[in-house]
């Protein structure tokens, strides 16, 4: 029996209050085959953690203004060839909205510098693209 989205988001609801990130996968080949999954993806996580440093590295001797940004992470989305960083600002509270918006668009304008680092610092053929994204965390 073959359901599409919408039916199996239904499905779900009937049975579970909440629907999570991990709901209808089967832990067979999810929780317990993590030997494989770590060795296919190892080296694509090995570039995030290295754009991650660099990208730590740059923002910290770089323009003042990106001094307020911390890095969280980086992630591959959807693969290597563009990633996500995760930021987050040191002081969000006592920033408004505009100001939030007016530091992702620098954040934004410093993408060919910030990649051009990168593509110093990795060795492969093509230099990743870099999607920003704030993080709602504290």
């Amino acid at each position: 029996m073959s359901l599409n989205k919408k039916q199996r988001e239904i499905l779900l609801k009937q049975h579970c209050g909440a629907i999570n990130s991990d709901d209808a996968i089967d832990p067979k080949h999810y929780f317990f085959n993590k030997r494989k999954h770590s060795r296919k993806y190892r080296k694509v996580f090995q570039l995030c953690r290295q754009v991650l440093e660099t990208l730590q590295f740059v923002l910290a001797e770089g323009d003042p203004r990106l001094e307020n940004f911390s890095l969280v992470d980086v992630v591959p989305a959807p693969d290597s060839r563009r990633l996500l960083v995760i930021v987050r600002l040191d002081d969000a509270e006592s920033t408004t909205a505009t100001q939030v918006d007016q530091l992702m668009d620098l954040l934004v304008e410093h993408i060919p510098r910030l990649r051009a680092e990168i593509a110093r610092s990795i060795s492969r053929r093509k230099t990743p693209n870099l999607i920003f994204e704030l993080s709602r965390s504290i």
